[in-house]
This record gives structure tokens, sequence and C-alpha cells, in this order.
């Protein structure tokens, strides 16, 4: 296992640990055909998509059967109940996303061709993002009337953005902007500390908002455009190679300021909610539990 982790986070680990195991009855004969030969590269993660896929969903159902014994959720409403395990999903997710694509970062032959390199393993962590994306897609569209659209238009577009990565494009940047998921565990805290107050202490609870929105600001927002602009010049210097997409370019260049937008109006309701608990927090007052809510 140490052996692992050294090849891991030395650059030199490029084989897809979980290929060998990854294999589902009836999936080969009869599913993987279906796909043209364009997305070969897809269909050769098809056995991987549908266990993470059920992977996280099993998450999701465990947390449902568990989570009763643990909170008091006669007096929870039915959308915090929903939304408590979707942040258990979220947070196991993001933990386990992040230490995956770690090593991308460090691996010399994504870098050298940032565009158009792929490895077993680059092709192992866009697929585990791009699948989690689906899951969380399905979810959202479920609970659409209780979640709204946005986070809906989230997991859509990062699910497309990673699908586009698995063809094999950009995998170096799927290393990059997994990176992202950095202030998830941090958010997912938050949140259970804000709808659960007795769980975590004051002290606690102001640590945790000052991390997520320190985090959340240079790796989302000043980090994330900063590597923006290095895909959208690596986009301009490689289209005129015989393996540019252009469309799946312009797909990502619009998915990713979209998202950007959606960085932004985050930031902003995060930083509202910090403001309104550290207020309250000084003054030992409740004044601000309107603004709490906004979450």
């Amino acid at each position: 296992m140490s052996s692992l982790f050294s090849s891991l986070y030395s650059g030199q680990y490029y084989e897809d640990p979980l290929f060998p195991y990854a294999h589902i009855p009836y999936v080969e004969e009869y599913l993987v055909p279906l796909f043209p030969s364009a997305l070969e590269k897809v269909a050769y993660h098809i056995h991987e998509i549908i266990i993470i896929i059920g992977f996280y969903h099993f998450i999701f159902v465990l947390s449902s059967l568990v989570s009763p014994l643990l909170v008091d959720f006669s007096k929870v409403p039915r959308k915090t109940q929903i939304d408590f395990h979707v942040h258990v999903v979220s947070f196991v997710q993001s933990v386990i996303i992040v230490i995956l694509a770690l090593p991308l970062n460090f691996d010399q032959t994504l870098y050298q061709d940032r565009v158009f390199a792929t490895t077993p393993y680059s092709s192992l962590v866009t697929t585990a993002a791009f699948a989690y994306f689906v899951w969380d897609s399905i979810i959202s569209t479920v609970y659409i009337s209780l979640f709204g659209v946005q986070f809906l238009v989230h997991g859509i577009i990062s699910s497309i953005v990673f699908f586009i990565g698995m063809t094999p494009f950009i995998q170096y940047y799927a290393g990059v902007f997994i990176l992202f998921e950095l202030s998830t565990p941090f958010l997912n805290l938050r949140w259970f500390g804000i709808k659960f107050p007795h769980w975590f202490n004051g002290t606690f609870n102001l640590i945790n908002n000052i991390v997520l929105i320190l985090i959340f600001f240079f790796v989302r927002i000043c980090f994330g455009w900063y590597q923006a602009i290095t895909l959208f010049t690596d986009f301009s210097n490689s289209v005129q190679d015989p393996r540019f997409n252009t469309v799946y370019a312009l797909i990502i260049f619009f998915g990713y300021n979209i998202l950007g937008v959606l960085n932004f109006y985050w930031f902003y309701r995060m930083a509202k909610v910090a403001v309104a608990i550290i207020s309250d927090m000084v003054s030992g007052k409740d004044d601000n539990d309107a603004a709490k809510k906004d979450i």
C-alpha cells in the first residue's frame, strides 16, 4: 500500500487499479456495442461508471437508513432530510475524489501535453468525477421541486465536461478542476453545523466558516480562473492539431463560464451566512437567523 501511494504522488503511477475488478455481467455484450467508435474510450469505462454511480447511491440509501438512528428526524422538514443524505454523499465523494485527483497534478506525462495526454489512471479519475455528477444530476432532477434548478444546472454541466474528458480530452485539467472539491467537506460541515447546532460548538463553526471561505475564494475563484485562462490559452495553441475538437472546446469554454458565475453567486451566499454567524457569536444573540437559513 505504501508503494502505491508513493508511486501515485511521485507521478509514476499510470494504471487503473479498479479496472481489473470492474466487470458487470452482460454490459460488455449488450451495452458497450451501442457506443460509436468515437466514444470507444468512454465505453471502455462503462463498468466503472455503473459501479461508481451505484456506490454513491448506496451511500445515499445507507444514510437514509442509518441517520434516523443518530438524528431525531421527527421534526425535521422533508427537504432537510433529503438534503442531509445528499450532503453525506457529497462529503464522502469530495474526500475520495480529491485524494484520487491530486496525483494528476504531478503527472509529467499529462503536464507535457495538457490537452491530449491520457493515462489509464487519469481516465479512472475523470470517470469517477463524471459518474458522481451523473448521480448528482439524477438526484437534482428527482428532487428539483425541493432544491431548484441551479444544482441541476451545475450537475449537468459538470457531467458534460467530465464526459468530454473521458473521450479523452484535457485530462490534465480534470485533476486541476477537481481541486475545487477541496472546499466541499467544509461546506458540508457548515451545513450540518447550521441545521444541527448541537453537533459542533461555536469555535468549530467559526474556524470552519473561515477555512471554507478562504479555500472557496482562493481555489474556486482565484486559482480556478487562473487555470481557466491557462486552459483557454492551451486551446488556442492546439487549435491546428488534427486531434483538436472545436465543439468540445466551445462546450467547455461556455460551461466553465456558467460554473464560474455560479461560484461567484455561491461565494456571495456563503459570505452572507458567515457574516451572520460571526455577528451573532460576537453579540451573543440570534438576530441573524434569517440570513443563516440562506444555505
